[in-house]
């Protein structure tokens, strides 16, 4: 009587083996796994430039900094500006050239809009475009105003981006 306990048992325990999902002892479980594949390559890390941002002029009491960073695809300009007017607004690019030597516009940058302090943290994200650039230099400015119309367009602050 025992020995017929000990059959009916077996198939109990191959369930409960077969339901935990390990292999029965004296299978080949590794056969059956798909082929390990190479790991991909993990993109380069990012690489950060920090620049002034000057005033334009003796006029001007704003100033901040520019922190660029360049990614495989992307590049980031952020501007950090304090002393602006209070809840102004001012259009804003990256140029050709330098802020001695300017050059046309190659890139629209967020507009930068103040806090109620004259506080100004903004973030323009470029994509599929490569810092730094691969001929010439590129400088940033912060305008006046809101648009180019008229003094709106005068450079309130510029820096170079090299």
């Amino acid at each position: 009587m025992p020995r017929t306990r000990c059959w009916l048992a077996l198939p109990v325990i191959l369930l409960c083996v077969a339901a935990c999902g390990a292999s029965p002892i004296g299978t080949a479980a590794s056969a059956a796994r798909s082929p390990s594949t190479s790991p991909t390559k993990s993109p380069a890390p990012a690489k950060i430039f920090t620049f002034k941002l000057n005033p334009a002029d003796s006029s001007v009491t704003s100033k901040g900094t520019i922190t660029v960073t360049a990614g495989p695809k992307t590049t980031s300009i952020e501007f950090k500006i304090t002393g602006l007017q209070a809840s102004s607004s001012h259009i804003s690019h990256i140029h050709l050239g330098s802020c001695t030597g300017r050059g046309g516009i190659a890139y629209a940058l967020n507009q930068v809009i103040a806090d109620g302090q004259g506080n100004a943290d903004i973030t323009t994200t470029l994509h599929n475009t490569t810092y730094p650039p691969t001929s010439g230099k590129w400088y940033a400015v912060v305008h006046s105003g809101p648009d180019m119309q008229g003094t709106n367009s005068k450079y309130l602050l510029c820096g170079n981006l090299s």
